[in-house]
């Protein structure tokens, strides 16, 4: 009797912290949603630059080919983009992410077919693949593409394979591992678990009663807030430091700047504290804060592009800068500015666009959460 006397005490306690207990049930269920778009059955359409100096017809049949590649759900593999081969335009779209990576067919590719399919004398015929190794998808792409040519090649039926894949890469930068890949991402996310903490910080004032004789000394809700924010920011200060040193110690190698990529990592210590106390302003508890902060800073995580491409909803360009639906969560452009910084060793200029729009979000999220805070808590007491 005891016991169900227990159960039935637990039950009704978790149904009261009902938002804490929707949550607890629906994470799973958006780490499913997220790993199964992500790697699902042909979920991303990659972007491919191609150059056909092909003198031949085989060159038009395998672009075709790429143009008309499905996933078993009829999702098109690859979005071609035809290009003139020129090499400071080829390089200049791989930079600006035109394309995920370039192909280029060269004059002799059908009559290299052709002399194989007559079983005649075999002459290789080399095609670069070009693109930017510290891009995710450049990785991914180069070996579906590969995989298409060679596929291509044996369903003509040729008795050699006389294609000989390149791989030309446009960064000096090698990435030596898939740590070094990601490494600049996760440096990012060290400081958004601020998120989780911000938020607890100021729940349990309201959970320890504080908070009504914080707000009785007439001090005004900029001043508690920035007074949280400077504690926090001082956390990142230092945690920046070990995080980059752990980095080091587990074998990241750059020679990108460390301090240009601080001055990111505390930008966006900014937006991961005004999201944090936007979300204490719907809580009521410090255990409601952290599994909410949880549920937010998880897909903030997996969507930034750290362990794989996002496919781009895009709104609008200014600058040249384009704005997606994803660019309203600051991780978006804090690990896209981490990743030029470290990865491919871009300087202050090269990271203004992503500076510009990862500052204008922190300034917008911290207003915000100065209003919900000043609206829950200032005006009630």
């Amino acid at each position: 009797m005891r016991l169900l006397a227990v159960f039935k005490k637990s039950l009704i306690e978790q149904i009261r912290d009902y938002k804490a207990l929707v949550l607890t049930l629906l994470s799973p269920v958006i780490f499913i949603v997220i790993f199964g778009l992500a790697f699902g059955q042909g979920f991303y359409t990659y972007t491919l630059g191609i150059s056909n100096d092909d003198v031949g017809v085989m060159g038009e049949k395998l672009i075709y080919e790429f143009q008309n590649s499905k996933y078993p759900n009829g999702n098109l593999m690859f979005s071609v983009v035809m290009v003139d081969y020129d090499t400071e335009q080829v390089l200049n779209g791989i930079k600006k992410q035109k394309y995920d990576a370039h192909l280029y067919i060269p004059s002799d590719f059908s009559e290299s077919l052709h002399n194989s399919g007559q079983g005649g004398e075999t002459s290789s015929v080399r095609v670069p693949i070009t693109g930017n190794p510290s891009y995710i998808s450049y990785n991914l792409i180069s070996s579906f593409v590969e995989n298409h040519i060679h596929n291509f090649v044996w369903t003509k039926g040729m008795v050699d394979n006389p294609i000989e894949i390149v791989y030309e890469e446009t960064e000096s930068t090698k990435i030596k591992s898939e740590f070094e890949n990601m490494a600049p991402g996760l440096m990012v996310f060290s400081v958004f678990f601020l998120l989780i903490l911000s938020s607890m910080v100021v729940t349990k004032e309201v959970e320890n009663r504080t908070i009504q004789r914080i707000v009785l000394s007439k001090i005004k809700p900029f001043e508690i807030y920035a007074g949280v924010s400077l504690s926090q920011l001082l956390l990142a200060a230092v945690m920046l430091p070990m995080v980059f040193a752990t980095s080091l110690m587990l074998g990241f190698t750059t020679t990108g700047s460390f301090g240009l990529a601080y001055l990111v990592g505390l930008i966006a210590t900014f937006s991961a504290i005004g999201i944090g106390m936007i979300i204490s302003a719907f809580c009521k508890t410090s255990l409601e804060a952290f599994i909410i902060g949880n549920v937010v800073v998880t897909p903030m995580m997996f969507l930034a592009g750290i362990f794989f491409k996002v496919p781009p909803v895009k709104l609008f360009t200014i600058m040249g800068k384009e704005i997606e639906l994803l660019t309203l969560m600051p991780t978006l452009d804090a690990v896209n500015a981490m990743n030029k910084i470290l990865i491919n060793d871009a300087d202050f200029f090269g990271i203004l666009p992503e500076l510009i729009v990862l500052t204008l979000l922190s300034a917008g999220y911290f207003m915000l959460g100065v209003y919900l805070f000043s609206r829950r808590y200032m005006r009630k007491a």
